[in-house]
Parts: structure tokens; sequence; C-alpha cells
């Protein structure tokens, strides 16, 4: 086969170079397509490296180049001051290296070398400067360059959606098999302006209807809007309002109607987005245009999956290594250790409410080490942090700074449980919890459906538990999930010192799974995939995951339901007045349905909640039902005016 990897960002091969976790993916799938005996090659941005590449590569110069005036339609309310119609012109040209035997072609010119440090425009440039505009740049010139350089029936493999929603519908017609993989779990009804969309590929000489039929119908209703409200915080979803020549369509919509195959990192990370099953998104999601075009094209959908880097799926574990780690921490190797390793983002990671989860483990007087390596640009400022490592400094190490591979080994192979509190299911496969549960530590872990692949169970001494699995968590600053973290690590320390046979088999397990995800294996899925897609059949008989997504939701129907008869709300002098009655209840909201206004949570009093609302002209108040094990519903409560039962 002839595979091109095709990414905004391909640099995974120079560890000085990667800005994010994809081009480190991607290398290691070429590497191995390589292996394999594949003719495997890459089309990225140069991001103004040329210079810096010349230093250890040979630069060739290619021939070939592109001069353009491309019109882009904008906004109006979202880019101020700016014409409806900005004509871009574009000139770039393109320039190839050899690493290891693969070619990777960079794209270099105008927008595309801007920001050679961070290789993305900064958010903040969007809607006020036409540099925020390098992706869109970035997916003209590419297929530009695809369409005139590469020949007929070659892959062309395309990452993350938010990177080239446009390639597909460009690529359309030209002959060849594009598959697209959703690296990350932004909002499933993420959109993109309609016209933009359209005029491109006007311009380019593509199919425009492919954009067309994808807005999403009226959500009105009252509880409509109060999810609508609500939603985003969660961040599930994204609220397009309404208004005058609103035109925004959904972006997976988009791709998926001209890719062959949409790849997906885990089983997990499918369902979530076929379903938002169990979330406070779930209900809203049924009615959405996004769902739609993804539930009619099953036949798409494939989990190619993640993978561990080699040099973790053999790292020894011994009582010298964790002696000498932890005694050169200037920590008790008796003491069970705790580890955490992820990039320093307190709500994506959960990290507010494990510092403050241990914190409350640490005051209480348990006593284990805590290994927290949180990766930050700078030293962050965060009082939970550094209260935590002040208070308890002869028990926590904490790093936020860079850490190399054999430290970071030691760490996890010193380690007896690695806790990742992971919230909003933004984690799609969670490389660093797979690392340290090859290294045999035992995983205490939200049970995101993304992060289901590592068998960590609400229950840790069930059969072939790797750990224990914490209620998922859509809020900021939780502190269910702070509480969680805390009883979560309560109950597993009590294990270590009461069960060291269980911990044992958690251990064992843990590292089976955790060196499961190789890197070879995921290759061989994706060639099954490509092999598929050359040949004309399904791509989901090659990984048939979906199929049992499918099945799952059609058995289980439509999950929680409301059950209106466990509450009341009745009108009174100065508000209303509710109650709800809950057995396996966590939490009660009433939301308003106004887009920003703050919910109501009701006061908790065993199985029984109630609190005051301010008084509403509706018949019914939006309400949000939490159960213990994470999962949402909402309902609508007639709101009465006979007086409340006393």
């Amino acid at each position: 086969m002839r595979i091109t990897e095709c990414h905004f960002e391909f640099s995974g091969f120079d560890d000085h170079l990667v800005k994010a976790g994809t081009s480190v993916y991607l290398w290691n799938l070429a590497r191995q397509f390589r292996d394999a005996g594949h003719q495997v090659g890459a089309v990225t941005a140069a991001h103004g490296l040329l210079p810096v590449l010349r230093e250890k590569h040979e630069v060739v110069d290619l021939d070939w180049r592109i001069e353009d005036d491309v019109p882009i339609a904008l906004d109006p309310s979202q880019w101020p001051g700016f014409p409806e119609v900005l004509t871009l012109h574009i000139s770039a040209r393109a320039h190839r290296i050899t690493v290891d035997g693969i070619d990777i072609v960079l794209l270099s010119g105008d927008l595309l070398d801007q920001y050679p440090e961070s290789f993305y425009p900064p958010q903040e440039l969007r809607g006020k400067d036409a540099a925020a505009l390098k992706p869109l740049v970035f997916q003209v010139v590419a297929a530009r360059y695809l369409r005139d350089r590469i020949p007929a029936g070659t892959v062309i493999h395309l990452h993350e959606p938010f990177y080239h929603y446009l390639l597909p519908g460009l690529l359309a017609g030209h002959g060849f098999h594009v598959v697209s993989t959703v690296q990350t779990n932004m909002a499933v009804n993420t959109k993109v302006y309609g016209p933009e969309v359209r005029g491109v590929l006007a311009h380019l000489g593509s199919d425009t209807s492919v954009a067309e039929g994808l807005a999403d119908p009226p959500l009105d209703s009252y509880l409509d809007r109060a999810m609508r409200g609500f939603l985003p915080q969660t961040l599930l979803y994204q609220d397009y309002p309404e208004r005058p020549g609103h035109d925004y369509i959904t972006m997976l919509g988009l791709v998926i109607r001209s890719v062959e195959a949409m790849d997906f990192l885990s089983e997990g990370q499918l369902d979530h987005a076929l379903t938002q099953a169990e979330t406070p998104f779930e209900q809203l999601f049924r009615q959405l245009t996004v769902r739609r075009e993804l539930r009619s094209r099953t036949d798409q959908l494939v989990v190619g999956g993640c993978a561990i880097g080699d040099e973790w799926l053999d790292v020894p574990r011994t009582d010298e290594r964790r002696e000498r780690t932890l005694t050169g921490l200037g920590l008790d190797p008796a003491l069970p250790t705790i580890y955490h390793n992820a990039r320093y983002s307190v709500q994506h990671k959960g990290q507010k409410e494990l510092f403050r989860g241990i914190r409350r483990l640490l005051d209480g007087g348990d006593r284990c080490n805590v290994l927290l390596h949180c990766l930050a640009p700078s030293p962050p400022n965060d009082e939970d942090l550094d209260a935590l490592a002040r208070d308890h400094p002869e028990l926590v190490r904490a790093v936020t700074g860079p850490m190399g591979n054999p430290e970071l080994k030691d760490w996890a192979a010193a380690s007896d449980f690695c806790v990742f509190p992971s919230k909003f299911e933004m984690d799609t496969f969670l490389m660093a919890m797979g690392e340290a549960m090859a290294c045999g530590s035992i995983p205490i872990a939200t049970a995101q459906r993304g992060m289901r692949h590592f068998l960590h169970r609400t229950d840790p001494v069930a059969e072939y538990a790797t750990g224990l699995a914490l209620p998922r968590s859509f809020r900021v600053d939780d502190d269910l999930l702070t509480e969680a973290v805390h009883l979560g690590l309560v109950r597993m320390l009590r294990l270590w010192q009461d069960d060291p046979d269980r911990i044992d088999t958690l251990r064992a397990t843990a590292t089976e799974v955790g060196r499961s995800f190789t890197w070879q294996a995921a290759a061989g899925r994706f060639l099954a995939v490509f092999a598929a897609c050359l040949a004309g059949t399904r791509p989901a008989d090659a990984t048939p995951a979906v199929r049992a997504v499918v099945e799952r939701e059609e058995r289980d129907g439509t999950g929680a339901q409301f059950d209106a008869a466990q509450g009341s709300a009745h009108r009174v002098a100065d508000g209303v007045e509710v109650r709800w009655r809950g057995r396996n209840t966590s939490r009660v909201e009433i939301v308003p349905a106004q887009p920003g206004a703050d919910a109501v949570a009701l006061k908790p009093d065993a199985d029984e909640f109630s609190g005051r609302v301010p008084s509403t002209p509706a018949g019914t108040l939006a309400v949000l039902v939490t159960d213990r094990d994470g999962r949402s519903v909402w309902g609508e409560l007639p709101v009465r005016t006979d007086a409340p039962a006393s």
C-alpha cells in the first residue's frame, strides 16, 4: 500500500519539535507501516522550521508551488471589522526531508511559517487577525499538493477533524482512500461556518453539496433551552445561538460524508462519540444532526486504537529499584506510594480534585508517599498543590518541570497506585495511565469511556479488574469527585494493608493489560482498515467495535429514566419549593431555561433533597439528577399551585 500521513503537525521524528502527543502517535504508526513493507510518507506544514531542519537533515526543495487568491467567508459576528468574504493570497512551496526511510513533505510560505515555537496560532487571535486562519490555509495548500503530486489509489490518513474538516471534501473525486482519525474528544457537536466551507470547496472545484443539510433542528422547548444553557460548562456541548444569517454545520457530519472510514483511539471514545451515554448531554444529543450522520454511517466507524511506547513494555519492577528511587527522594519505601503523571491542566486532568483529595487523606492521618508530575511551561501558581507539598513535606514530591523517561519509569515502577481522575471525557486513551500500569502500578481513575480499555472497575475485587473506577465528572471544581478521590484512596490503601494477595493479583492484571497496547497491534488494525478501503469492503468489519456499541445502545434503550414521581414543586410566596427523593442520588439541580444562568443545587438530607428556587412563569422546572455512579438524567417537574405537604 501507499500511505500518506497528513496532519498540521508531524514532528514526532524529533523530540525537541513535538508540540502535542498526536505527532508522537503518528511517528510510531508511520514506522510500523514502513516495517510492514508499505510505502509511507507524510505531508505537513513547515512551521518556519526549515533553517532548524537543515542543521540535521538534507532539505530538498521540490519543484512544486502554489500561488492563489482564496475567498474565505467569515462570520460577521465572529470577525467584526473584517469583510464578509476575505480574499487571502496564498503562496507556498514544498520541501522534503527523509528520516528513517520516510519522506516528509514540508509545505512552507506565508502563514504556514508563522508561530515556529507553538505551531498553532494563539486562540485569542480568532476574529481579530487573519493569522488565526493558518490551519485553514494548511488544508488548502495540502489539498492542492496531494491532488497534484500523490498518485490515485493512495491511502490519505488525516488526523483531528478540527484541523482537516475541509480536506475530505477537497480530496473527494481524486481517487484517494481517505481515512479520518478523531484524536481528541472535542464537543461532538462542534460546528464550522457553512459559507466558509462551501466557498473554499467551490473555489477549488469540489462538490459543495457535501455541506448541505447539516444544520441542527430547532431546539426550543423549555427543557431544550435549559439544557442548552447549562451544557457548555460540562465541555460536552457548544451552543450556537440562532440569529439572522446563522449558518453553522456539524464538523464531524461534514467529515464523515467524504471519508471511507472514521477512526477512534479506543472503543470507549467511539462509544462516547456515538451515544454520549449517561452524561448530561445524552438527551439533547439524540436530537442533533451529528448523531444522525454518525449513526447512518456506522459501517465507516472503526477503532484503530493507540498504544504506549515499546520502551515501557518491559520495565523491571524490583524491590531494589523501589528502594533506590524512594530513598533517593527522601521517602520511606515501606509506605504505599501513589503516582500521577500528566500535563498541568487542573480541570481536564482532575488535578484540583486530586490535590484536594490527597490533602484530605493526609490531613486525616493516612500515610503514603505521593509522587506528582504535572508538566507546565512555567511553575504554576496553584494554592492547592503548594499547600499539599508545604504541609506534608515528608510525604509529597511534586515536579512541574520536564522529566525524562528514565526518571518517570523509576517513579512508575516504585509506585503502588496511579491516580488519574480525568474529567469531561476529554482523555481518549491516556498513554500515561497505560505506561504506569505496564510498570505494575494499580489504577485509581475515573470511569471515563475513553479510559475503559484499562479495565478498572467500581468493584476492584471483581474478576479481571485492574484497579478502582471512580464516578465520571463533568463539572469544574467538583466536590463530589474530590470526595470520591479521597474515599477511593482510603479504600485502596486499606486493601494494600489488609489483603496483599489481592493487591498482587491487581498488579499482575494491570501489568498484563498495560503491556497489551503495542504499536505493532495498533498498526495491524489500521492496515486491516486501509485494506478494506482499497478492497471496497466495509471498514467496520476490520474492527467490529462499533457493532457492540450499537447493539448495547439498542438493548439498553435511553439509559436512566426520569421519574417525576420522585419529586414535587409547589409555588410559595417567595418562589417555588422543591423536594426530591432518591436513594442512589448524589446531586439534584434546578436549571433555568436561559443561557449562562446558574443552576440551583438542592440541599441533601439523607435520601431527600430540598430547596427553594425563584418563581417562574413556566409551568414546569427543568431538573438534572445525578446518580452516585455519575449517571445523569434530565426531566421536567410540574409546578403546582397548591400548598406543599408538610
